[in-house]
């Protein structure tokens, strides 16, 4: 690495929630909450089933896939409780709905922040309305990564208390899909649910999750049914019955965006009552009604919770960039050569598409600065290390971002990332919409570049501008699509032909200098680099090993064979269950996970692109059939598609599968039990620390190049190198 960074994207942000906006907000949707609850009771035939009216203050939560008056009314009628005999505090026969109303708002609790560090006991005890309001919460936070509480408060203000507006509220504004879809039956979204109703002490977790999918596999039947205005009567409740009693329906895409659609509609209703009741009724302390977003104009948030958040997410819309890059380079050239000069200098800025500006300052800097002979691997690389990805990801969004705030220097931080997160890191798009949003650039095309270069710790930032800018009019600034490999690499060969002669000398000098550079190398340290580079060749061994086992196995399932392209990702600390039980096994973890492009070999078609799959494997050899491998394409997923706890903590960026269970997702549950230690927030924070990361790193020594690497070994003398080697564990 060159130069020196700048802060860290947030640092200087503020946290932009007070006790007091917190309370507001929560004071707001226990308002809505409310509401719903009386809608419900007033549907509700108390009078000739008042066995309901229990079941509705212990478990008729307005949490699931429904609208919240529909939410209730299902968990309600859902739930049998275990002993039939009421509560002492529950059995006055003459309950009618206003006084079941008055203990839905009965609150005990006089505290409105919301306390994620609540003891089981203390939930217990809050009414349902407050259990409500905290399932909510944690449905969202459970189910989007990177989502703080205070957030999902924001966002469930918004959307007027209704879960599935907040969904569709929070995939608008991370998604550039103008048309969201929430699957609802996947695994993931099944197990946030059975989360946030632990997490709001429901008596029957699995009841509701079950109920909820039920009916919403059969949601125009029970929108239908509840959509009326009077009581509910007898052979309607049957009706519900006898659907929660089935299983769950399959659920086409149709269904899952007539979903968002339907809490479309919700929310425009919910959006005038907003309005006049701000009009009519401002509450002590209000601040206003919350920004709502579009896709022209970013959400109107300051709070360093948001910063982070944009942060990592562009990182992993960034991540995938590199994922396509890495499948467009033919696979020779990847596992002999371009492997390093990617890492080293396959930045995603520049005058073209991102995916075909990686690819270009990979070819590029391999040009330019070859690595000298003498450091060589000497064997193929089948895998791209993941802390080294990691970190060019990294220094190519600070890149994207110091761009483009010098074009546009009214642009905050999380404004320029929220415009890159919405156009895809594409330069070109984003600022043309930063420009439709009433900025005014200002500045050159090289000022940017030049900015990127510094703030990304370019290797070389003068010859990246002298690149590009003694051949800016050969560069195709308007392809329609990305560039192929091989024409890119016919473009920088040509156009470095065309470089002046005292460049080419220089090139020629720096190579014959390499003896003279490597003199900068103690004993030591030259020890370490062959010992390093052994290591690597075994570790990346071992990996490869366990991927074409795993391959092999796929392949005779569906009956097509599959070739390694290359491994892009490994997170070798996956737990067999919770990570709490860690420290009676000696912290020895039991599976990997990761991700690698594999290629089909089709007999009749020429050139077929790899494929990304997920694999979770044992990390040991002696236990394989104990321990059977999982192996799944994942294509259609994204690194935000799915959780799980083991990447997110150790900050690796591992696309998993949407629709497949793994390990990993267990101390989730553990979580929302409050039987771990780690909340939502810790989880953010472990990933930020471990992805924002721009430092030299020691799989640097793999990959040592005296004329670029002199500054890592004139800080690190590497003198108990056998130790050193020893601590690294496994290089993945």
């Amino acid at each position: 690495m060159r130069g020196k960074r700048g802060p860290r994207i947030g640092a200087g942000c503020p946290y932009g929630v007070t006790d007091d906006s917190e309370e507001q907000d929560i004071r707001v949707l226990l308002d809505h909450i409310h509401g719903f609850y009386e809608t419900a009771l007033h549907l509700l035939p108390l009078d000739t089933l008042p066995s309901l009216a229990p079941r509705l203050l212990e478990a008729g939560m307005c949490l699931g896939f429904l609208d919240p008056v529909s939410n209730i009314i299902a968990n309600t009628i859902a739930y049998s409780p275990p002993s039939p005999r009421p509560r002492p505090d529950e059995e006055d026969d003459d309950d009618d709905a206003n006084s079941i109303l008055s203990k839905v708002i009965a609150d005990p609790c006089n505290n409105l922040n919301h306390d994620m560090f609540i003891p089981p006991e203390e939930i217990v005890c809050m009414n349902i309305a407050r259990r409500s309001l905290r399932g909510l919460i944690s449905f969202l936070t459970f189910h989007f990564r990177f989502l703080a509480y205070t957030e999902a408060i924001r966002y469930l203000r918004l959307a007027g208390a209704d879960l599935l507006a907040a969904v569709r509220l929070i995939k608008q504004d991370r998604d550039s899909d103008s048309i969201p879809v929430f699957n609802f039956t996947s695994p993931f979204s099944k197990m946030a649910l059975y989360c946030a109703a632990v997490s709001a002490a429901h008596p029957k977790s699995s009841v509701l999750v079950r109920a909820s999918l039920s009916l919403a596999s059969r949601m125009v039947k029970v929108t239908h049914l509840l959509s009326g205005d009077n009581c509910l009567t007898n052979a309607s409740i049957k009706r519900l019955t006898g659907w929660l009693s089935k299983d769950p329906k399959i659920v086409r895409r149709k269904l899952m965006r007539l979903a968002l659609d339907l809490a479309s509609s919700r929310q425009q209703i919910t959006d005038r009552q907003e309005r006049k009741r701000k009009r009519d009724e401002p509450m002590p302390g209000d601040t206003g009604p919350v920004q709502k977003t579009s896709h022209r104009n970013p959400p109107m948030h300051s709070a360093f919770g948001y910063t982070q958040s944009l942060k990592l997410l562009l990182l992993g819309k960034i991540h995938a960039l590199y994922l396509e890059a890495l499948a467009l380079m033919p696979g020779d050239a990847l596992r002999k050569t371009q492997h390093t000069n990617l890492i080293k200098g396959g930045y995603c800025y520049g005058p073209m598409d991102p995916v075909s500006n990686i690819i270009l300052n990979t070819v590029w800097y391999g040009a330019m600065f070859p690595t000298t002979k003498d450091f060589e691997l000497g064997f193929d690389v089948s895998m791209i290390c993941t802390r080294h990805l990691a970190r060019v990801e990294c220094c190519s969004l600070y890149g994207l971002v110091a761009f483009l705030r010098k074009r546009f220097v009214t642009l905050t931080e999380n404004h320029a990332m929220w415009y890159l997160l919405m156009n895809n890191a594409d330069l070109r798009e984003a600022m043309e919409k930063v420009q439709e949003g009433g900025h005014v650039m200002s500045g050159s095309y090289f000022d940017g570049l030049k900015e990127a270069a510094v703030q990304s710790c370019h290797p070389d930032c003068d010859a990246l501008l002298e690149f590009i800018g003694l051949h800016s009019a050969d560069m195709p600034y308007k392809q329609a699509s990305t560039l192929t490999y091989c024409r890119l690499e016919h473009l920088v060969s040509t156009m470095l032909s065309k470089s002046s002669p005292a460049k080419s000398a220089e090139c020629v000098e720096q190579s014959t200098n390499a003896a003279l550079s490597s003199e900068i190398l103690n004993e030591n340290q030259r020890m370490f680099i062959v010992a390093a580079k052994e290591k690597f060749k075994a570790d990346q061994g071992f990996f490869v090993k366990k991927v074409n086992a795993a391959l092999q196995e796929f392949s005779q399932e569906k009956g097509v064979d599959y070739e390694l392209h290359i491994i892009c990702g490994v997170n070798p600390e996956v737990t067999k269950r919770s990570s709490l039980s860690l420290f009676k096994r000696n912290f020895k973890y039991e599976y990997f996970h990761i991700n690698f492009l594999a290629t089909a070999k089709v007999s009749n078609e020429a050139g077929t692109t790899p494929e990304l799959f997920f694999a979770e494997c044992s990390n040991s050899d002696k236990d394989m059939e104990k321990r059977a491998s999982l192996c799944f394409p994942v294509k259609d997923s994204s690194v935000d598609d799915a959780r799980c706890f083991c990447c997110e903590m150790n900050g690796i960026k591992i696309v998993h599968p949407n629709l497949e269970l793994y390990h990993g997702l267990h101390d989730f549950k553990k979580i929302a039990s409050g039987e771990h230690g780690v909340v939502n927030e810790h989880i953010i924070s472990s990933y930020d620390l471990h992805a924002d990361e721009m430092c030299t790193i020691k799989e640097d020594w793999i990959f040592f190049d005296p004329n670029m690497d002199e500054v890592i070994a004139l800080k690190n003398h590497s003198k108990d190198w056998p130790r050193k080697i020893r601590e690294w564990g496994r290089i993945c």
